[in-house]
């Protein structure tokens, strides 16, 4: 199963970190033409620094799902390293699981949040009056994918460490090893190539 749904996953993180970028963007732009337009006309735009606010949050969330699968989430290996490869699956999956905990408990009060929103119609209490379900709205969207692939990358961890398949584990879940990170690198400056499970990261 889970061999069908990572590489699913991988695909739709991918489109929602390229959308993450992009109001990345989009909010580096409006800053830097309201900062350009107040200093040089003494003229400001209003309002960029709320949205930007939003465009930030919402692209953060957007990211988790990809830098989770792509293992580009920072980890402190100095013990890790040194386990056997049974012992850092069972780490592997002691911090997915941790993480899981936590990203369930995030986005359950985002949803708390966003319900309150819709009930009281609220608006942001600012000149623009934003509508606060469209960003509280898309920030969710960005935690649920987060919690979804968690879910499943956790239960591929588990079903791989009990088969004892310690490679799959850390192919999967694992701290990146210094190899893999020179190997990383090295791709990055030179020919695109695939990670696991197919995976471009």
């Amino acid at each position: 199963m889970s061999r069908i749904l990572l590489p699913g996953l991988l695909r739709l993180s991918q489109i929602a970190v390229w959308i993450g970028g992009a109001l990345m963007l989009l909010a580096a732009l409006m800053v830097s033409v309201d900062v350009i337009s107040r200093k040089l006309f003494g003229v400001t735009m209003g309002g960029s620094d709320e949205i930007s606010g939003y465009l930030f949050a919402i692209s953060t969330a957007f990211a988790f799902p990809y830098a989770l699968l792509c293992r580009a989430n920072v980890r402190i290996d100095v013990v890790y390293a040194k386990l056997p490869a049974l012992l850092r699956g069972l780490a592997d999956i002691v911090a997915l699981a941790l993480l899981s905990g936590f990203a369930a408990v995030v986005t359950w009060r985002i949803f708390a949040t966003v319900q309150v929103t819709w009930t009281n119609g609220s608006h942001s209490i600012t000149p623009l009056r934003v509508p606060l379900i469209v960003p509280q709205s898309l920030w969710l969207a960005g935690w649920i994918l987060f919690c979804v692939t968690l879910a499943v990358l956790l239960y591929s961890v588990c079903a791989a460490w009990a088969r004892g398949d310690a490679g799959r584990v850390q192919e999967l879940g694992g701290a990146l090893s210094m190899e893999e990170e020179i190997e990383e690198e090295t791709r990055r400056g030179g020919t695109p190539g695939l990670g696991p499970e197919g995976r471009t990261c």
